[in-house]
């Protein structure tokens, strides 16, 4: 069914540009975020993709962390009815957790397809999401070269034949450093991957959300807070984050904690004897953060709130 991009996604669009959502039910479709407010470019780019601008080529999301990248896979995925299989990648990963392997069921032993191979497999077309990629080992990485070019490979232990393009399935990757590895100390557990490996990949970039695109979504999400509380916490928010790609502070806000301290200070406005901003603080974010941390974090807050 064809929908209207700008109706479907919220941005402006012309009337002519439309795209296809499926009607189909699947249990893997992501939940709807009503809250969500799409960016234009990057949805444009994703959009692209989706539509075969880098042929069958997979998708890389890039960023620092709290940017939304992996929000951005799941809410175009729900929007257009798409079911997406998650694959939570780390640095002891092996290619049998992407492939699959034999377990014990009933006594006996059986072969259960890994979340690539099960996505590849799937009738339904789906989006498998690779998330935080640059973790996992180079070597580990190369194992899945076949199904990044969309090549037949066969799985050793079964002998299977996975054709990656007979579903029309496509992989997207999620990770901090583009592949690059990590100079920064920020992503300690990141690699750098081979050069063959991110050479595959069609690469976006994710930065943080505009204050507009923030400002709308706390608005949509906390409507009681009331917009110049609102203002403030965001700019809170911006001057951590740019502490943090500095690397003078271990944590920062992404949107959903920002949405939670919003929330909290909501809350807690009628407990007596505190401050409503820097209690729900705390308790949002601050408590994650070293004591000198939380004690900055604080003063941030009443230098541009009050």
């Amino acid at each position: 069914m064809q929908q209207s991009i700008a109706k479907l996604f919220g941005i402006q669009a012309p009337p002519s540009a439309m795209i296809e959502v499926r009607d189909e039910d699947h249990a893997l479709i992501p939940k709807k975020d009503d809250n969500y407010i799409f960016r234009k470019e990057i949805l444009s780019d994703v959009l692209a993709w989706l539509r075969g601008a880098a042929g069958i080529d997979p998708l890389f999301l890039s960023g620092h962390t709290g940017t939304g990248k992996t929000s951005v896979a799941n809410q175009i995925m729900a929007a257009v009815r798409v079911p997406l299989y998650p694959v939570s990648c780390h640095e002891r990963m092996e290619a049998p957790e992407f492939m699959g392997r034999y377990v014990v069921r009933n006594g006996s032993m059986e072969w259960m397809d890994g979340p690539l191979v099960a996505g590849l497999k799937d009738p339904a077309g789906a989006i498998i999401l690779l998330d935080e990629l640059d973790t996992v080992d180079p070597g580990t990485a190369v194992a899945l070269h076949p199904a990044l070019e969309g090549k037949s490979f066969i799985i050793p232990e079964t002998g299977e034949l996975i054709d990656p393009t007979r579903y029309g399935a496509r992989i997207i990757a999620a990770g901090n450093t583009a592949g690059s590895g990590d100079e920064s100390g920020l992503y300690q557990s990141t690699k750098r991957q081979n050069a063959a490996t991110m050479g595959r990949f069609m690469i976006v970039t994710v930065g943080y959300p505009t204050v507009e695109e923030e400002t709308s979504v706390l608005l949509r999400a906390c409507p009681d807070v009331g917009l110049h509380v609102i203002e403030c916490m965001i700019k809170v928010a911006n001057e951590v984050r740019m502490q943090y790609i500095n690397g003078d502070i271990e944590l920062v806000f992404c949107t959903r904690s920002l949405i939670r301290w919003a929330n909290l200070s909501q809350f807690f406005r009628s407990k007596p004897g505190i401050s409503p901003l820097h209690y729900a603080l705390d308790r949002a974010i601050g408590f994650r953060a070293e004591e000198a941390s939380r004690s900055g974090l604080h003063e941030l807050v009443q230098r541009i709130c009050g």
